[in-house]
C-alpha cells in the first residue's frame, strides 16, 4: 500500500475502533460476511476469464460432480456462506477457492481425477475448508493492515469507498497465486479430510490424490496445484497419520451370533490360492520360495511372477483384482501387490514389526496385518490405493485378525474386539437424464417425369 493510500484509510481505522465497541456482535458478523462475499464475487469474474471461461461438462458428469460438491457443502459449519462450484476451461490441473464460498476446479484436474469419487471429494473438500477457516479473507486483511476489520466485525463497511474493495481484490489475486501459507494448507488438508469423511467419502482419497498428482509429468500436463503448497511427502505423512481417527475405537464383542460366526471363520479353511476369476492357481512350495509360480488354466502353462522375490506367503484378493505377496526382506518383510499380469503395483514396508499373517477385506481394497514386535502384538490395516498403513488396534495386544461383513475383528487374549473402517457411501444420481433424441434432417430426392422418362432431382434437406 502506498503512503497516499495508507493516509486515505487512517480515518477508516479510527472509525472502526470507535464503532467496534458499540455495534452488536451479530450485526458485526453479518457485515463481515457481506464483505467476504463481496470480495469473492468481485474477484471471481477476473479469474474465470483468466482460466479460459466456464466449462460446461457433459450432463451426466456434471450431475456427478455437483452431487459430490453438494454433499460436501452440506457439512459446512458456516450457514451464512452459500457455496458455488465453477468448472474452468483450462488444461492446467488446479483448484482454488475465494472468500464467500466460490470454489473452482479446472477441466484438466477433472480429467486427471477421472471417476475417482474419493479424489474429487478430497479436492473440493480442501477448497471448502479454506473458506470455512477464512484463510483467504484473513490473509487479505492482514496484508492490507486491516486485521482490526475482522476483530470489530467490519462495522464501518458501508462507509468504505470502492477503492478499498478494488485494492482488496487485487491483493486477493496476488495472494492466491502466492498461497495462503504453509499452516493454512495443512489445516485445509485436515479439515477437508474430516469434511470428506462426514459426507460419506473415503478419507484416504486425499492421500490418493497427492499420489496421483505427484506422478504427473509437468511437460505433458500443466500443473500448478503444488506451486505454493507444502511438499507432497509432508502432506501425505500427516494425512496418513490422521487416517486412524476415522476408524472406530475397538469395542468388545458380546453378541453370541457374531462370536459363533467368528469361531466358524477361524476354524474354516480359506482357499487363498485359487484365482476367484478362475484363471490362475498358486503352486504350493516350501517356504520361503523364489518368485510366485502359478498354473495358467487358460494356456495350460506355468508362469512365474516377481522372480527376484523370496516369497513367504501369497493370496488373491476376493475379486481377483490383486495378488498380495509377503516378501522376505529382512526381519520385518515387505508386502508386494501384483496385478493380474504379474506387474508389481506396490511395495509397502515400514510396518514396525514382523508380519505374522495377513488377510483381505471383503472389498479387496484393504489388508489386515497381524504384527509382532518386542513390545507385543498389534493389528494394522494397509490400504492398497493409496499405500497407507493404519494401526487399528489402538494399543491393545491384538492378534488373529478376521474380516466379517464390513468390520475387522481381532483377539485380545480370549476376547474378540471389533473396529469399523470409515463408512463410504457411493454417489448415486437419483434420476439419470435420458439421451435427448435430436431431430435429424434426411436427404429426400424428388422424382420428376419428363415424357416417357423419369429424372431424379438433387436431394433436398427436409425434416423427417
Amino acid at each position: 500500500m502506498s503512503p497516499k493510500q495508507a493516509y486515505r484509510f487512517v480515518p477508516v481505522f479510527v472509525l472502526l475502533c470507535v464503532l467496534g465497541a458499540v455495534v452488536p456482535a451479530a450485526s458485526a458478523q453479518g457485515i463481515a460476511a457481506r464483505f467476504e462475499r463481496t470480495l469473492g464475487a468481485g474477484t471471481a469474474p477476473k479469474l474465470i476469464k483468466e482460466y479460459g471461461g466456464e466449462y460446461v461438462l457433459p450432463i451426466q458428469e456434471r450431475l456427478w460432480v455437483e452431487e459430490v460438491f453438494a454433499r460436501l457443502a452440506a457439512q459446512s459449519q458456516r450457514p451464512e456462506v452459500e457455496y458455488t462450484l465453477t468448472v474452468l476451461n483450462s488444461r492446467e490441473a488446479n483448484a482454488f477457492s475465494l472468500p464467500g464460498g466460490f470454489v473452482f476446479i479446472t477441466r484438466g484436474l477433472l480429467n486427471l481425477i477421472g471417476s475417482d469419487e474419493a479424489q474429487l471429494a478430497a479436492v473440493l473438500a480442501h477448497e471448502i475448508a479454506h473458506v470455512e477457516k477464512k484463510h483467504g479473507v484473513n490473509a487479505v486483511l492482514r496484508q492490507l493492515g486491516l486485521s482490526v476489520l475482522a476483530e470489530v466485525g467490519a462495522a464501518a463497511l458501508d462507509f468504505l469507498s470502492g477503492d478499498l474493495l478494488r485494492l482488496a481484490g487485487v491483493t486477493l489475486v496476488q495472494m492466491l497465486q502466492a498461497g495462503w501459507g504453509r499452516e493454512a494448507e495443512f489445516e485445509a488438508d485436515a479439515v477437508g479430510q474430516e469434511l470428506a469423511a462426514q459426507a460419506g467419502f473415503d478419507p484416504a482419497g486425499s492421500i490418493s490424490l497427492l499420489e496421483t498428482l505427484a506422478e504427473v509429468d509437468g511437460a505433458e500436463q500443466p500443473m500448478h496445484l503444488f506451486r505454493t503448497h507444502p511438499e507432497p511427502v509432508q502432506r501425505q505423512k500427516r494425512l496418513e497419520e490422521r487416517l486412524a481417527l476415522f476408524w472406530s475405537d475397538p469395542t468388545l464383542v458380546a453378541q453370541e451370533e457374531v462370536l459363533e460366526r467368528l469361531k466358524e471363520g477361524r476354524n474354516s479353511h480359506q482357499d487363498r490360492r485359487t484365482d476367484p476369476k478362475g484363471r490362475y492357481v498358486l503352486e504350493e512350495a516350501e517356504k520361503p520360495w523364489a518368485g510366485v509360480r502359478l498354473f495358467d488354466l487358460q494356456t495350460g502353462e506355468y508362469v512365474t511372477w516377481a522372480q527376484e522375490a523370496l516369497v513367504r506367503e501369497a493370496a488373491w484378493s476376493p475379486q481377483g483384482t490383486y495378488l498380495a505377496v509377503l516378501v522376505d526382506a529382512g526381519s520385518q518383510g515387505e508386502l508386494w501387490v501384483l496385478n493380474r499380469w504379474g506387474h508389481v503395483l506396490r511395495r509397502i514396508a515400514g510396518f514396525r514389526g514382523e508380519i505374522a499373517s495377513f488377510s483381505w477385506s471383503p472389498q479387496g481394497t484393504v489388508l489386515a496385518l497381524d504384527l509382532v514386535d518386542p513390545a507385543g502384538q498389534r493389528v494394522a490395516a494397509v490400504y492398497i490405493n493409496p499405500a497407507a498403513v493404519v494401526d487399528v488396534s489402538r494399543g491393545l495386544d491384538a492378534s488373529g485378525s478376521q474380516w466379517l461383513d464390513d468390520a475387522l475383528y481381532f483377539l485380545q487374549g480370549d476376547s474378540w474386539y471389533k473396529t469399523e473402517p470409515p463408512q463410504v457411501v457411493p454417489v448415486q444420481i437419483a434420476e439419470p437424464v435420458p439421451l435427448v433424441l435430436q431431430r435429424k434432417r434426411v436427404l429426400t430426392p424428388t422424382l420428376i417425369r419428363e415424357g416417357s422418362t423419369f429424372r431424379l432431382t438433387r436431394p433436398e434437406l427436409t425434416p423427417p
